[in-house]
């Protein structure tokens, strides 16, 4: 287990370590890494034939999509199948993946719903090959402080109304805590799940409308509301509550990356929210 993961960890923050101007190892680590990752996962059975073929499908169609001399129908074709196929990884819809449990129905308060997490390759990899083939990525420190600049205060808005949504929801009670698997949650969820979720709704789904869609007569609201409501909708087996919840959540990191234009600023603004729900209310939820 910890080759595959670790190499696919090594993947994700391997995104950042070149810009356009930087040698090509360091451009392209990150694909060699996935690559390493689940030829590892391969060997150990975490991947099968079929999941290889749909991270191949997907790599194709970014490929393609990326190509300036598409015509437009045939951009129009490799869009419709990279959201296809990366919303198939992501909410596991797609054969082939056998993603290990490593915590299972564990309790974090008394009155909490049980909690079971899975290291889903299907989801980073779907996620991982959005941001390396559509997402120019910060790879300066002026550009990490002009980032934080333009987001704390969206952030802190995001954080605090979701937040305060949930407990008038009844959805989470105030309930500070340590977990025993703080460190293993906090690793998946900044890398496997924040960083996926946020490469599909706001980097794609977001990020292709608000350049499709004029910026008059509120085009860029438009993209912000419908990636909004598709990651809304991704929520659908945590029940109506969560998927409300989920989509409010969604209008302020899209409106973090609208403002931003940095997927890293959404990345962040959703791990931010999602550690303050771990440590300090109920979670994932109250036990109904």
């Amino acid at each position: 287990m910890i080759p595959t993961y670790g190499l696919l960890a090594l993947a994700v923050l391997a995104l950042w370590l070149g810009g356009p101007g930087a040698a090509p190892w360091r451009r392209w680590a990150w694909l060699f890494l996935l690559g390493a990752a689940a030829s590892a996962g391969f060997v150990a059975g975490f991947l099968q034939p079929a999941g290889v073929a749909w991270l191949t499908l997907l790599t194709l169609a970014l490929f393609a999509f990326r190509r300036p001399q598409l015509p437009l129908w045939g951009t129009v074709i490799a869009a419709l199948a990279i959201i296809a196929l990366a919303l198939g990884l992501m909410i596991h819809w797609l054969p082939g993946f056998n993603n290990p449990r490593v915590l299972q129905a564990v309790t974090f308060s008394p009155d909490a719903m049980p909690f079971t997490l899975f290291l889903n390759f299907d989801k980073a990899a779907a996620g991982l090959l959005l941001i390396g083939w559509t997402q120019d990525r910060i790879n300066r420190t002026s550009e990490w402080g002009r980032m934080f600049r333009g987001a704390w205060l969206a952030t802190v808005a995001t954080v605090a109304v979701i937040l305060l949504l949930s407990m008038l929801a009844g959805y989470v009670r105030f309930d500070p805590k340590v977990p025993a698997a703080a460190g293993l949650w906090l690793g998946v969820n900044l890398l496997f799940t924040c960083m996926a979720e946020e490469a599909m709704f706001r980097g794609f789904v977001q990020g292709q409308l608000q350049r499709l869609l004029p910026s008059e007569g509120g085009g860029a609201w438009l993209a912000i509301i419908l990636g909004a409501g598709l990651f809304g909708l991704a929520h659908a087996p945590g029940g109506p509550t969560y998927v409300g919840l989920a989509a409010v959540a969604g209008l302020g990191y899209g409106w973090i990356y609208f403002r931003t234009q940095r997927i890293e600023a959404s990345i962040l603004a959703h791990f931010t929210v999602n550690v303050l729900h771990f440590f300090l209310f109920t979670y994932p939820a109250l036990r109904r």
